[in-house]
């Protein structure tokens, strides 16, 4: 199967796209304590989590603050992939996580072709806005 029919194949049928020809492509494993994204680097990517979780991180002075914990089914990294900003956190396995790992151009393919995808991009965001005005409440 080639790259484009792929990503199609993704775009049109999520989850039940992720057979071993995507997995073997896109897929990648990150140790517990591993660094996904690094607060303040430039990096087109974003990450589809399978399995595992992860903690979304602010450095502040020499300490990391988590700031949500995110698992199966989230995207990650959408932020700065859209608007093309440094990365406003960093991201770190909580344990062993297994996710797809994609390129501005593969998604960009898929969010293009499928309806689907806007509402899970739109969904993940409406999460971490509403986690973020509860946290704002408890001050």
């Amino acid at each position: 199967m080639d790259s484009y029919e792929e990503i199609m194949k993704i775009a049109f049928q999520a989850e039940e796209a992720l057979d071993e020809s995507v997995i073997a492509r896109f897929g990648r494993r990150f140790k517990d304590k591993q660094i996904l994204i690094k607060e303040g680097e430039i990096q087109q990517k974003i990450f589809w989590i399978l399995e595992g979780e992860v903690y979304i991180t602010r450095k502040i002075g020499e300490k990391y603050k988590v700031l949500a914990t995110l698992g199966k089914g989230e995207l990650i990294g959408e932020m700065s992939f859209f608007d093309k900003s440094v990365r406003s956190a960093t991201v770190i396995a909580k344990s062993s996580v297994h996710a797809l790992e994609f390129t501005r151009e593969n998604f960009a393919d898929i969010y293009a072709a499928s309806p689907m995808w806007t509402r899970r991009l739109l969904v993940s965001l409406a999460k971490r806005i509403r986690l973020m005005v509860e946290r704002l409440g408890k001050f």
